[in-house]
């Protein structure tokens, strides 16, 4: 379902009620989070729609920024945009108080989504098709609206079109019991809608889901919340666990005006956190090992350093080379060469010991650290057992290849307690250990007897 589909089934779940009466305010809360959701994922300051020329003009802003300010001067740049304008990318000449316009697509007759931000570069190719997506998701609250001023919907539409919708459409009272569930549950999480009506959500959420669950339905019954949304695990009816995005909402009671209950709309979004979990494993792995990589080793070496002097146990570092790594490449191949980074990478993660991070910083070069005693002999210890773990030649393809090691070693804080000092003095150590001939290791030298 595309975004502004989304859009169009979430409004018509808030007609539904028979509230066609309040469906422009209702619909301001989804233009709020459509600006929510821009800022977050493009990181801007600010973020404005404006669905037509005779509309209103809705922003958003980030927490830090005056919307004192701010707000006036980015209506004012957004009554300055035509058609004219560049859907995409227009000129960052336009200024909106310290901000300046950095990205607006365009949608309906003469519509328009803008993102404003003080220091954001220009938008890439993906980021554009994303501002477009949104474009189409505010094109479709804004066709809902135009339609909430013409005429009211009655409560029937409600159940015609959550039966009809692919988004699951839950109607609840206050106490969490739910009173309707839309046919689109079989397709989300395998029941029958009569299955969960007169059950409560929080029975199939996750454990690990419930606290969060439960203060956002909190502060939704108290009013804190127009639009609740969560993100959580809900079970299955085959066992497995399902990723959803809810949107929740308080109902009143049209007479007194009390609240009486909530409706929801809920999707599958599986696919959306398998791309999440992917990108956050390239933003810390190595994709060839599976390592932790450069900038995760960083993060888990300036931990480790800022322990010590808690105890008598020293952080160590071993910047291990794999030696002559080249001549395997150039004379069998770079596929020779992936396998044995790979088996590399299996036997160090082997030797290692609880606690210990092992990881690849690019090349041929692995790093391990790790907490060491007062003296050389453990760290000494697990350099030779490095060593010896590659003594076993490595099977590639048709090849058996011998492979050794020269590893440096610089402990902390004999050798500094800064991240580069300690990395450079490892890497002295590494070159003494290939200068005396390979196959072994060397320590450095340590501060007072330099």
């Amino acid at each position: 379902m595309n975004t502004a589909e989304w859009a169009t089934r979430q409004a018509g779940a808030l007609k539904a009620e028979g509230e066609a009466e309040k469906a422009s305010s209702e619909i301001d809360c989804f233009y709020d989070t459509l600006c929510h959701m821009a800022r977050r994922l493009f990181g801007v300051g600010a973020v404005a729609v404006r669905p037509g020329v005779e509309d209103s003009c809705r922003v958003g802003l980030a927490e830090h920024i005056d919307a004192a300010a701010a707000a006036p001067a980015i209506r004012s740049a957004m009554a300055l945009l035509s058609a004219a304008d560049e859907a995409v990318e227009p000129s960052n000449s336009r200024e909106a108080g310290s901000l300046s316009l950095i990205a607006s697509s365009t949608f309906g007759d003469d519509g328009r989504l803008a993102l404003f931000d003080a220091a954001r570069g220009r938008l890439d190719i993906e980021e554009r098709q994303h501002l477009q997506d949104l474009a189409r998701l505010a094109e479709g609250l804004w066709r809902l609206e135009r339609r909430a001023r013409e005429a009211a919907l009655q409560g029937e539409h409600f159940r015609l079109l959550a039966d009809t919708s692919t988004d699951t459409i839950i109607r609840g009272n206050l106490d969490g019991i739910r009173l309707y569930v839309s046919p689109a549950i079989r397709e989300l999480l395998g029941y029958e809608p009569e299955e969960l009506v007169g059950r409560r959500a929080i029975d199939i959420t996750h454990a690990d889901d419930v606290p969060t669950f439960g203060r956002l339905m909190g502060k939704v019954r108290a009013g804190d919340l127009d639009v609740g949304r969560v993100e959580q695990r809900m079970l299955h009816k085959d066992g497995s666990w399902c990723w959803i995005e809810a949107h929740i909402r308080l109902t009143q009671d049209k007479r007194t005006g009390e609240p009486d209950g909530y409706v929801v709309s809920v999707r599958g979004i599986d696919e959306r956190k398998a791309i999440e979990a992917r990108l956050e494993l390239l933003a810390n792995r190595d994709e060839l090992t599976g390592l932790p990589n450069r900038k995760l080793f960083r993060e888990r070496l300036l931990a480790g350093l800022s322990k010590v002097g808690s105890g008598e146990r020293r952080f160590a570092l071993w910047w291990i080379d794999i030696d002559r790594f080249k001549d395997i490449n150039d004379s069998l191949g770079h596929q020779a060469g992936d396998a044995v980074l790979r088996e590399a990478a299996l036997r160090f993660e082997a030797v290692a010991r609880p606690g210990d991070i092992v990881a690849r910083l690019g090349g041929d070069e692995f790093a391990l650290i790790g907490a060491v005693g007062p003296d050389d002999a453990e760290a000494a210890a697990l350099a030779e057992q490095l060593i010896e773990a590659m003594r076993v030649p490595v099977a590639a393809g048709d090849h058996t290849i011998e492979v050794g090691l020269s590893i440096g070693i610089a402990c902390a804080p004999d050798c500094g307690l800064d991240p580069d000092e300690l990395l450079a003095a490892a890497d002295k150590a590494l070159y003494q250990a290939k200068s005396a001939g390979r196959r072994t290791y060397r320590f450095c030298q340590k501060l007072a007897a330099r």
